[in-house]
């Protein structure tokens, strides 16, 4: 019998930079964030503040079914006033049973100063999931959800016990190492090695970016063909002018 192991995903949603933001603007964010996560994985999924450990504590429930409790609510504005006071924050949460955690999610705001004053902020998801076709699906399915709600927003996403962002051809750029989303309009000639490209419209049926696949499986470094699969897309990408340095995000 074939051994099945574990996969992990780093999925990051890189906001809009804003001169600034009420509170409610990361309760906005990150609820719309939850809910496609429980469209493509567990409906309903309650979601807890992260602290110290990784056991879920039923008395520090964050997100429901009913949206944010009050007691979320409290530790979101808590995180907005360090952004204010301290020029950055970073807040976590868990979702899953007490038993087996397989999800955490983090909003990390910075601020910058130069060369105008700016808040870069993201939403990072870091899924753990059993190495199939099915999981493979799930994630492409995934980030295109999270593509429709964020759709003037650069997605990426890092296997990170597969082909890590030290495998990137460009380590201080996003990439295609399994999945992308561009906002932008890509046309399938320019990209013939991805496995698919996934057009993303707005409400009024306009395409406003692509969701980029490079492969039908998890890349592996170990991989030749995965490799220059990557490594193509990423230099395509970098020759329009669409694979910018994360911390210009």
């Amino acid at each position: 019998m074939q051994e099945i192991n574990d996969v992990q995903f780093d999925i990051t949603i890189y906001l809009p930079r804003t001169r600034g933001f009420y509170y409610t603007e990361i309760e906005r964010q990150l609820g719309l964030a939850f809910k496609v996560y429980q469209a493509h994985f567990v409906p309903n999924e309650k979601f807890y503040i992260l602290k110290n450990s990784v056991k879920v504590n039923e008395d520090k429930l964050i997100y429901d079914k009913n949206g944010f409790t009050e007691f979320g609510t409290k530790k979101i504005t808590s995180a907005w006033k360090q952004i204010k006071k301290q020029g950055d924050t970073l807040i976590s949460f868990i979702a899953g049973t007490p038993d087996s955690v397989r999800l955490v999610v983090s909003y990390m705001a910075m601020k910058y100063v130069m060369p105008e004053e700016q808040i870069q902020s993201e939403i990072n998801f870091f899924l753990t999931k059993p190495e199939n076709k099915k999981t493979v699906e799930q994630i492409i399915n995934f980030v295109t959800g999270l593509a429709k709600v964020f759709s003037g927003n650069y997605i990426t996403i890092v296997v990170d016990n597969r082909f890590t962002r030290s495998d990137f051809m460009f380590g201080n750029r996003i990439s295609c190492s399994l999945i992308a989303y561009i906002p932008a309009l890509l046309q399938a000639y320019d990209f013939p090695e991805a496995h698919k490209l996934i057009p993303i419209n707005n409400q009024e049926g306009e395409q406003v970016g692509t969701v980029i696949v490079s492969l039908d499986h998890f890349p592996y470094r170990e991989n030749v063909e995965d490799v220059k699969t990557i490594n193509r897309l990423d230099l395509r990408l970098r020759e329009l002018k669409l694979l910018p340095k994360t911390r210009e995000l």
